[in-house]
């Protein structure tokens, strides 16, 4: 007889019992089937991994990849003044004073203002395609005086014919673009560099690139799929990349890093510029952009800062175009610049790579508040790399691998429940060959090998044994044996297990089962009898049945005892078996072994009546077994259909027998004639009858 330990133990004698625990957190599974769940890992991790990029290229993860982009855009900017950028504004007062647009002859003067100011570059983002006087003619003579002075215009489209900037600066060069691209939403995450004219097919500079440009003397060139700016590399959007599955990339377009916030630019209104010379120290040797911040001329537009949990406020367009020049001039001074996404085919890997340590995770972490854990630790890595990354200027797709990882984990996670289940299954009906299935259960549940160590406990144990079965066997043919030992057993061990009973072991043709443990019962005594009595009824049907056949099947006795015992894994370190160890199992072997003397196939000690209270016995007599000194009183258990009036005059010849009351022999005379099936009164008929008297007997003398 072997416990599941001993199965495990046999695969390899040599193996440690670390070992052999490391497998019982796989599943304690044999190698060939570790290797199928390695496999269904793998083939979870891909499907999930393919699910993610599949669902992310089709579109269905922008808006979730975007609104962390915000979420990172405004957790990695910091604060940091632009003094190089300043931003002459008219405000709703300044409106209220000069009305809008502002006339030619207050554009002259703030021109005027900033030249004599020393500005290094001036920008006017304003559309102007035909003059506003008073003051037209002084505002031309500026224009072509000074040579550093941009002017936005509106390239045509199919919704319009355009804004031209003022005639005076046609030809001049001294045109650009203020278009601003936006997401969904109307959010800027993009500034544009140049887009093409489709007038004459050429490219023309942006407000912000125009002013970098004349700030710092470079030209934009092509480096690649990119283009170059002093010592800065500017990644260009193409399509796809980085938070975009699918972008409008049109002309040359690249991320804001929006680097020290939107609120980074000084800012002085049209009324104080005119007003004094205060401002004359912030525009010496600066760019300048002039136009509007009020709300009310609906030139405002949302950024990372006004998404979700970021700033509440709309940045105008000339803040806009200042984050753009002021992302390239800091390039051109060797800063790390923009965002670069990484490339489409590295982000597949990624994804896959974060999903195939999901499903690694799933198969090497069992407990599930654990997994949960070490999950949960996984994303927040993911997080923290990401934003590190983010912070160097480089894009991961964070979301995706963060969603890879848990996709593939919980797929596999299903699988091998799934598998496990089934295996556990498979599992549990081998070892239900060798051990109860409570027990199987038990170690299935925990994934715990068991361990040597036991409790005291008050059991019931019952043993059967099967008569002549020696000469049987020396005289039957092995294989008949076999398969009627087969039969037998399972009638046996079906009607102890159907009253909750533990077959601990077979002993050749016997077999002990404990009442009470594992599992504690209460009622283990009554249980134990109802066993009993139910081993009888096959045994004898099966008994009669192979004498039927020719074959001569003894009768099968039974043995019940009750009593404390030491209950658990017994054995070694390498062999384990539960069953229970002390006198109560010898005592009750001895017990069984009385049905001979008597005649009987059940006989129950006075410990096991005591607790019983669904039984009724007959007070067979008082035993002194092999190996014990006090005497045990034996019963035998009444059948249901026993009449009371034979009972009690069982119990009345029973006590005259042992008082010594010349009436007993008469009285069990009588009694064996009207209740001749009854196994206690014919034992004592026939010691009466071969002269014995007395309730009291010593086994050892016999």
């Amino acid at each position: 007889m072997h416990s599941p330990a001993d199965v495990i133990a046999s695969e390899s004698p040599a193996r440690s019992r670390l070992a052999a625990w490391v497998r019982m957190a796989l599943g304690a599974l044999p190698r060939r089937t570790l290797h199928h769940r390695l496999l269904g890992v793998l083939i979870c991790s891909h499907i999930a991994a393919a699910g993610i990029v599949l669902w992310r290229e089709a579109g269905g993860m922008q808006v979730l990849e975007l609104a962390l982009y915000d979420r990172l855009v405004v957790a990695t900017a910091g604060s940091q003044p632009a003094p190089q950028v300043v931003l002459v504004t008219a405000d709703e007062d300044d409106i209220a004073r000069y009305g809008w647009p502002l006339n030619d002859q207050l554009l002259a003067q703030v021109l005027e203002r900033l030249t004599a100011w020393k500005a290094k570059a001036i920008g006017v983002d304003i559309y102007r395609d035909r003059p506003l006087p008073p003051g037209s003619a002084a505002l031309d003579d500026l224009l072509r005086r000074y040579g550093n002075v941009l002017w936005v215009f509106k390239l045509p489209d199919e919704t319009n014919q355009g804004i031209a900037a003022p005639a005076v600066l046609d030809h001049s060069g001294r045109t650009v673009l203020a278009d601003i691209v936006t997401d969904a939403g109307g959010v800027v995450r993009r500034g544009l560099l140049m887009a093409a004219d489709p007038r004459n097919g050429r490219n023309v500079r942006t407000l912000g690139l125009a002013l970098a440009e004349r700030m710092t003397g470079a030209r934009l060139r092509p480096l690649g799929d990119d283009v170059g700016f002093g010592q800065a590399r500017i990644p260009l959007l193409q399509g796809r990349g980085g938070p975009y599955a699918e972008v409008d990339a049109a002309g040359y377009q690249t991320l804001l890093d929006f680097h020290g916030g939107v609120d980074r630019f000084t800012r002085i209104s049209i009324s104080a510029l005119l007003g004094g010379d205060g401002a004359a120290a912030a525009i010496d040797g600066n760019a300048v952009i002039i136009g509007t911040t009020a709300l009310s001329v609906h030139d405002s537009f949302a950024t990372p800062f006004s998404t979700g949990s970021g700033d509440t406020r709309p940045q105008v367009g000339v803040t806009l175009h200042a984050v753009l020049a002021d992302q390239l001039m800091r390039g051109w001074r060797g800063a790390a610049v923009g965002r670069v996404p990484t490339a489409w085919g590295l982000d597949r890997a990624l994804i896959w790579l974060c999903a195939l340590i999901g499903g690694v995770l799933s198969l090497l972490v069992s407990m599930t508040w654990l997994f949960g854990l070490v999950l949960v630790g996984c994303v927040g890595a993911i997080a923290a790399t990401t934003t590190m990354a983010f912070a160097a200027g480089i894009l991961l797709p964070g979301l995706p691998c963060a969603l890879g990882l848990i996709a593939a984990a919980a797929a596999s996670k299903a699988a091998l429940h799934a598998a496990g289940q089934r295996e556990r299954s498979r599992l549990q009906r081998s070892f239900e060959h060798y051990l109860d299935p409570r027990i199987i259960r038990d170690i299935l549940a925990t994934e715990t090998l068991p361990s040597f160590g036991g409790e005291h406990r008050e059991i019931s144990v019952l043993f059967t044994d099967i008569a002549g079965f020696t000469t049987f066997s020396e005289t039957t043919p092995v294989d008949t044996v076999a398969s009627l030992l087969h039969a037998y057993f399972d009638g046996v061990c079906g009607a102890a297990m159907r009253y909750g009973g533990l077959v601990s072991e077979f002993t050749g043709d016997g077999v002990l089962c404990l009442f009470g443990a594992p599992q504690r019962q209460p009622d283990h005594a009554d249980r134990a009898v109802s066993a009993a009595l139910a081993i009888d009824s096959f045994a004898e049907a099966f008994s009669a049945a192979e004498q039927a056949r020719g074959n001569r099947f003894g009768a099968t006795r039974i043995g019940v005892h009750t009593g404390i015992a030491l209950v658990g894994n017994i054995g070694t370190s390498t062999r384990l078996r539960y069953s229970a160890v002390g006198d109560l199992l010898n005592t009750a072997s001895r017990i069984e072994g009385l049905n001979k003397r008597i005649g009987s196939r059940i006989c129950v000690t006075s410990a096991t009546v005591a607790k019983c209270d669904r039984h009724r016995f007959q007070i067979v007599g008082e035993f002194v077994v092999k190996g014990r000194s006090g005497a045990i009183t034996v019963h035998a258990p009444l059948a249901a259909g026993d009449e009371a009036e034979l009972i009690a005059r069982y119990e009345a010849a029973y006590a005259a027998l042992r008082v010594g009351d010349a009436e007993a022999p008469a009285l069990f005379d009588r009694l064996a004639h009207d209740w001749p099936g009854n196994a206690a009164t014919a034992f004592h008929a026939r010691r009466i009858a071969a002269g014995e008297a007395g309730v009291h007997f010593v086994m050892e003398k016999k």
